[in-house]
This record gives structure tokens, sequence and C-alpha cells, in this order.
């Protein structure tokens, strides 16, 4: 990390928790890198206190970037002056940025940060039959992005059906090539299966998935963050599965996200 001083600009991480996030670590080193007078700092806020805490994060005249993760992706879009065209289908952010007049844009990069992982791990995206678990902010902003990179076929599931639905609905509408069904898959019929839930975060968690086997040739994706031994990666790894963790998933954005940052006001 660079030095810290007067002039240094702030860029905060918000969430509850935020002591797994492996993001400070990532984009510090970035930063740093690209020698940018700027860091990357966590910022906890607990449900009650979150529209205080974003408030003022918003209101601090040095601080020209927020990342949002769990679970504010969906609620913090509220506070945005503008909105991306990514966050406008998914209606969620985990990226604000100030512009130069004092109002505050925001984007969603989480689904780009996925694609951009599995890609690095070898598989083909275009043409590929996905199982996505999870319909929320994260699993909803990957939706759109293999639709947009040419899935042939994606699965989607939550624990809320009726989300599940809205999110197949809106994402078939939006990609007639893509055929989308909200609907668990057969392992054996799919190419890459992916939690965007945080099933596997908590010690004791289990699979999100009822199976003891996962075909080897299929590329299992796991988006929960700073762990890379979920149950369901261990169980991936077991069978001889190709994995992309959550970190990979964090890695595959950066790029995007610092780009987005670059152009603060």
């Amino acid at each position: 990390m660079s030095r810290i001083d007067g002039a240094t600009r702030i860029y905060a991480i918000i969430g509850d928790p935020i002591a797994q996030a492996r993001s400070p670590v990532i984009y510090n080193s970035r930063l740093a890198e690209a020698g940018r007078n700027a860091v990357l700092v966590p910022w906890h806020a607990k449900p009650p206190e979150f529209e205080a805490a974003i408030g003022g994060l918003m209101r601090t005249s040095n601080v020209d970037g927020i990342i949002v993760t769990y679970p504010y992706k969906q609620n913090a879009l509220r506070f945005a002056d503008s909105i991306g065209i990514r966050s406008q289908q998914v209606g969620a952010t985990n990226a604000m940025r100030r512009e130069a007049d004092g109002r505050w844009l925001a984007d969603m990069f989480d689904g780009i940060g996925c694609v951009r992982a599995i890609a690095a791990s070898g598989r083909q995206i275009a043409g590929a039959r996905v199982w996505l678990i999870g319909a929320g902010g994260a699993g909803s902003a990957i939706a759109f992005a293999l639709a947009d990179a040419g899935v042939a076929g994606l699965y989607v599931t939550d624990i809320l059906p009726e989300r599940a639905g809205s999110l197949a609905l809106s994402v078939s509408s939006a990609y007639s090539a893509c055929r989308v069904a909200a609907e668990p898959a057969p392992l054996d019929r799919i190419d890459i299966l992916i939690n965007a839930t945080l099933v596997g975060l908590a010690d004791g968690d289990v699979t999100p998935i009822e199976a003891d086997r996962i075909p080897a040739g299929m590329t299992v994706v796991d988006i929960v963050p700073r762990k890379s031994d979920t149950p369901l990666l261990a169980l991936a790894k077991s069978c001889g599965a190709r994995t992309v963790a959550g970190g990979d998933m964090v890695e595959g954005q950066v790029g995007a996200v610092l780009d987005f940052f670059a152009h603060a006001g």
C-alpha cells in the first residue's frame, strides 16, 4: 500500500459482515501498483445503521467511491442519483462513484467478475448450459452477464421461487436467444454450476444441492467470499471438476471497478 497522507482519496466497502471481505487486500495492491494515492477501507454497518452509514460516506468530500456487498446491494441503489444499465437490469449495485458535480452514479460489476473468472479458468461460456442457484443482487447480475456472454441455457433457482421466476422472465425478455427456466437442472445436463448464495460461509453449512457426486467435466463456481474450500467446492474438487472461488470473482471485476472509480469527480 502506498503512503497515506492528507490528499489520499478514500474508497469504502460497506457490508455486514465485512471481516471476510478480500477486496481491501486485492484493491489496495492494485492501487499501489498503479501509483494512485487512494485506499480502500472496510466499513462495517449493521442494518439499523446502514442508512446513516452510507449517507455519511456519500457526504464525505474525500470519499470517491463505495463498493457495496452483502446484504445491501439492492438497498443501496435508492441512494444513487443516476443508475448504470447493469444496475437497471438487476435492481442492485455493488459500486458507486462520486461524479464531478457531486452526484452519485451506481452500477453493477458482479456479473462481469463472474464471467471473467469462469473464462480465466478455461471454460468456454458461449453455448454453455448453466444452473444458477440464487436470484438476489449478485445472482441477478451474474444471470444477465451470462446471457450477454452467450450461454445457451440458464436454469435459475432460489429459496424464494417467485424471485427465481421473476429473474428468469427478465433475462429471457432481454436475451431471447438464451433459454431460461426457473427450475433446477439435472447435473448431467449442465456445464457450469454457480452458487450465488451465502450457503457455505458459516461453519457447518452443507452444499446448496442434494448430491454426493458432480460430473468431472463440470465447472463449479461458488461466490462465497474469502473461501476456496466451501462444501460445494470441496465436493467438486473431490470429483475432479474445475472450480472457481469467490476470490476469483472479486479478482475478475477489479479492473472494471477501478476503471469505473478512475472517472470519479
